[in-house]
This record gives structure tokens, sequence and C-alpha cells, in this order.
């Protein structure tokens, strides 16, 4: 007896939703960073604020051009930073936890300075004031 060509489609979408949400996961997911929450200061070089979520790259002084991930697009919004909150040349400093991957320039920040101005994406995640 031949499947229906119907289950078959709907079967094999959820194969792939189950495969690839793990990636999914990992991606959104805090498993690729350390625990321990590093400070980077240096001078925002480039703005993205869009999916999957915004992010700066910075660059610092002691080892070149970090990528700094931001919460997902509201999430980042409800902390304040909106487009224009930032700006290549501004002075940022970024509380977060870097990438567990060796030699990899990659931070998802808690929180950002920008001057006088804090933007707590993830309040709840803020060790140490």
């Amino acid at each position: 007896m031949r499947v229906p060509v119907l289950r078959r489609v709907l079967a094999g979408g959820l194969l792939a939703a189950l495969l690839s949400s793990p990636a999914a996961l990992a991606h959104h997911g805090w498993s690729w960073a350390e625990e321990e929450q590093v400070t980077l200061t240096g001078t925002v070089r480039e703005v993205h604020i869009g999916q999957p979520h915004p992010t700066l790259r910075v660059e610092t002084a002691e080892d070149g051009i970090w990528l700094v991930e931001l919460g997902n697009p509201r999430q980042t919004e409800r902390a304040g930073f909106v487009e224009g909150s930032a700006r290549p040349g501004d002075r940022v400093t970024a509380l977060g936890n870097r990438s567990r991957q060796a030699g990899e320039r990659r931070m998802k920040a808690v929180r950002l300075t920008l001057g006088e101005r804090r933007y707590d994406l993830y309040p709840e995640r803020i060790r140490g004031g």
C-alpha cells in the first residue's frame, strides 16, 4: 500500500524540523558561550539591527574586531537599543559571555554602555552589578 503524498510531505517536514532544531537551539542559546562574563571595550565599526539578532562589530586595541551579539530584535528594542543608538566611531563597553571556541572573537552581550547610556539586554544574566 502506498503512503499518500501529503503524508510523506508532512513526515518529511517534521523530520527536517526535528533534525534542524538542535542547530537552531545552539545558535540562539548560550551553550556556545563561556560561563564567566568579561568586559570588552572598543570602537563600534558596524551596527546591524535585524534578524536573527542585532550585532555590533567592535574593534579593540588589543585584539582587533569582535562580533558582539545582542538579544533578539524585540528584546533589544525593549532594552532601549534601537536604530541610531550606536554609530560607527562610538566608544562602547560590552559586558557578556565570550565564545568557548578558542580564538573566536565573538561575545553574547548582556549589557552595553555607550557614553552615559546603559542598555541591559539580559538583566537576569548580569553578574556583579
